[in-house]
C-alpha cells in the first residue's frame, strides 16, 4: 500500500514557525468589487464529469466536482497547518488547535456549535494530520449553506476559550497514555522518531507527554495566527453543487479574510542520513503474547516522479493479499497474523516500511524471511505478466477511490496539497500504464535494503529471543 494519511498502524500527512513574530494585516478588498476569479476545468472520465479549480484574490483555493447524482455535498476545508509545523518544543500544538474549532467562536460556544451540527442533519469534524487540518463535512443540499458558514465560522473566529483547552489539553495527554498499552502506537511513534530525528516527521501528530505538558493556550493561539490564513487554505466540494455555487459561497464565507504579512519560514530539516543506518530497536513489553514488528528506511514524497514505479513494485512486494511478503510469510508458512509493505508519500519524504505481527517465538524467523524476501525483491528480475497482473489490479480498483462524494472531495484535497494536478484523473490510469518491468526492478534496487532499515520490535523480548538490537524505555 502507499498511504498519505493514516492506516491501521501507520498514521497517517512544511515549515517550523517563530512565535510571537508580528503580523501587519493588509487591507481587504470589498467583496462586491472583487473580481470573478479565472476557473480553469479539466474532464473527469471516471465519474463523466468535471473538475473546476479557482483563486480568490486572498490566495484561497476552490475545487469542485459537480455531481447531482443525490441531493447531498460534501466538502472539506484543508489548512496546511499540520503537525509538520509544529515548533520544536510545541509538538501536538496543530493537533490541539484543530481539536479546539468546535469548541467556541467569536459568535458561538460550543454548545451553539453542536445543536447547530445536529440541526443540519449533517456532519462536521476538524482533524489534524502531519501536512494538513482538515475540517469535513457533509450534508443535504438544502442544508449546505448554514453548514458551511458554520465551518468558515469555525475556521477563521475560533477563541481558544481557557477551560476548553485545558480540557481538551487534559484528553491528549489521556490518549497518550492510553496508547502506552498498545503496541501499535508504540511501535509506529519510536519507528518515525528513529528514522526521522528531529525532521517535520519525526514526532507523533498528537505530541508526547512532555511536550504536552508545557504546552500553553498562547502557544495555542501563536500557531493559529501564524498558519490559519487563507493562502494556505484549500476548499474541496463534490456532489449536488455547481461552480458557481460553490464559488458564491466561499467567497461570502471567505473572501474578505485578510492577508498578514508572511510568518518567517526556516527551511525544514531534512532526514540527516539519506541512507538510515542499519538498527534494531527492541521495547520490552512481557505482559505481552505478540511482538509488533515495523521495519523500515526512507522512501520518497508523493511528487516524485518515480512514485508509480514504487507503487507497482510495493503491490508486488507486500500491498495486497496477492503479494509476495503475505503469500511466503503468511499463507504458506504462517509465521505472522498479518504483514504488509507500504509508502507514507507525503509532502517531504516519508517511510518505506514493512509491518508485521507473530507469536512472539517466531520473531527471529519471520525477520530472516522477510529480510531474504526484501533481497530478492531487489535482486531477481520481474516478469512483465506480473506487472501486467498488478497494473491491472490498480486500474480496477481505481473507480473505487471516487465512488462517493467524501471519497472524491478528499481526494480532491489530496491531488492540490500534493501537487498532482487537475489532471491527476487521466494521469493516474496513464502513469500506471508506463510502469514496465525495468522500472520496477529500479524501484526495488532504490528502496529495498534491508540492511540500512530501522527496525522496531515491541513484546516480550526474552521470549522472542532477538540476540541482537539496543534495548530502549517505552516512548
Amino acid at each position: 500500500m502507499i498511504r498519505t494519511a493514516s492506516h491501521r498502524h501507520l498514521v497517517i500527512l512544511a515549515a517550523l514557525v517563530f512565535s510571537g513574530c508580528a503580523q501587519t494585516e493588509i487591507a481587504a478588498p470589498n467583496p462586491s468589487s472583487v473580481r470573478t476569479p479565472a476557473i480553469e476545468s479539466r474532464e473527469v472520465p471516471v465519474l463523466h464529469s468535471k473538475v473546476f479549480r479557482t483563486i480568490l484574490d486572498n490566495g484561497t483555493v476552490v475545487i469542485v466536482i459537480p455531481r447531482p447524482v443525490v441531493p447531498v455535498v460534501s466538502f472539506r476545508i484543508g489548512i496546511r497547518a499540520g503537525s509538520a509545523q509544529d515548533p520544536k518544543g510545541q509538538e501536538g500544538v496543530a493537533s490541539l488547535t484543530a481539536s479546539l474549532l468546535n469548541r467556541g467562536t467569536k459568535s458561538r460556544d460550543a454548545l451553539s456549535i453542536f445543536r447547530a451540527i445536529d440541526a443540519s442533519g449533517g456532519d462536521l469534524e476538524a482533524t489534524a494530520g502531519r501536512d494538513l487540518t482538515t475540517i469535513s463535512g457533509k450534508v443535504l443540499t438544502s442544508d449546505l449553506d448554514p453548514l458551511f458558514a458554520l465551518a468558515a465560522d469555525m475556521v477563521r473566529h475560533p477563541v481558544f476559550k481557557e477551560d476548553e483547552f485545558a480540557r481538551n489539553l487534559e484528553q491528549s495527554k489521556a490518549s497518550l497514555l492510553e496508547e502506552r498499552n498498545h503496541a501499535g502506537p508504540i511501535a509506529r511513534n519510536l519507528f518515525y522518531k528513529s528514522l526521522f530525528g528531529t525532521g517535520p516527521y519525526g514526532h507523533p501528530p498528537s505530541g508526547t507527554m512532555d511536550s504536552l505538558s508545557t504546552l500553553t493556550r498562547s502557544e495555542v493561539v501563536d500557531f493559529y495566527h501564524a498558519y490559519y490564513r487563507p493562502d494556505r487554505t484549500l476548499i474541496t466540494f463534490a456532489g449536488d453543487i455547481t461552480p458557481e455555487k460553490a464559488l458564491a459561497l466561499v467567497k461570502s464565507a471567505f473572501g474578505d479574510w485578510t492577508l498578514t504579512t508572511p510568518p518567517p519560514f526556516p527551511t525544514l530539516p531534512a532526514p540527516t542520513n539519506r541512507e538510515a543506518k542499519g538498527q534494531t530497536l527492541l521495547v520490552d513489553r512481557p505482559d505481552l503474547a505478540q511482538a509488533m514488528v515495523i521495519m523500515g528506511t526512507y522512501g520518497l514524497r508523493r511528487d516524485d516522479p518515480r512514485f508509480y514505479d514504487a507503487l507497482v513494485m510495493n503491490q508486488i512486494l507486500g500491498g495486497s493479499t496477492t503479494s509476495t511478503l503475505n503469500h511466503v510469510v503468511r499463507q504458506k508458512n504462517g509465521l505472522v497474523y498479518y504483514i504488509y509493505s507500504g509508502f507514507d508519500a507525503e509532502r517531504h519524504t516519508g517511510p518505506f516500511f514493512v509491518v508485521f505481527q507473530t507469536h512472539a517465538p517466531n520473531t527471529p524467523k519471520v525477520l530472516d524471511l522477510t529480510r531474504k524476501i526484501l533481497r530478492e525483491s531487489r535482486d531477481a528480475p520481474v516478469s512483465q505478466k506480473t506487472v501486467a497482473t498488478v497494473q491491472d489490479n490498480l486500474l480496477g480498483q481505481f473507480p473505487f477511490r471516487v465512488d462517493s462524494d467524501d471519497r472524491i472531495a478528499s481526494l480532491l484535497l489530496y491531488i492540490e496539497t500534493y501537487r498532482l494536478g487537475l489532471t491527476y484523473f487521466t494521469d493516474y490510469p496513464e502513469r500506471v500504464k508506463e510502469v514496465t518491468p525495468q522500472s520496477v526492478r529500479n524501484a526495488a534496487q532504490t528502496f529495498l535494503h534491508p540492511e540500512h532499515m530501522v527496525t522496531v520490535i515491541v513484546g516480550p523480548i526474552r521470549k522472542t529471543k532477538v540476540q541482537e538490537g539496543t534495548r530502549v524505555p517505552q516512548p
